[in-house]
């Protein structure tokens, strides 16, 4: 009988705490992030306007619904 056992390579990191995110940097991120969605949204609902063909006067109603 022959068995044979594979070996297992592995690499383990570790990070220091002063790796870590300080609030201020993860704060800065997520300001960037929401300001980038915010965009977004913003260039998204302009380029529905844009191709909205429905008269003022319509659109006008649409949102007081």
């Amino acid at each position: 009988m022959d068995v044979r056992i594979d070996e297992l390579h592995s690499t383990v990191d570790t990070v220091g705490a002063e790796a870590l995110l300080s609030p201020q940097v993860l704060a800065r991120i997520v300001a960037a992030v929401r300001a980038s969605l915010d965009q977004r949204s913003t260039a998204e609902r302009d380029r529905k306007a844009d191709v909205d063909t429905r008269s003022i006067v319509e659109q006008q109603r649409a949102g007081r619904r």
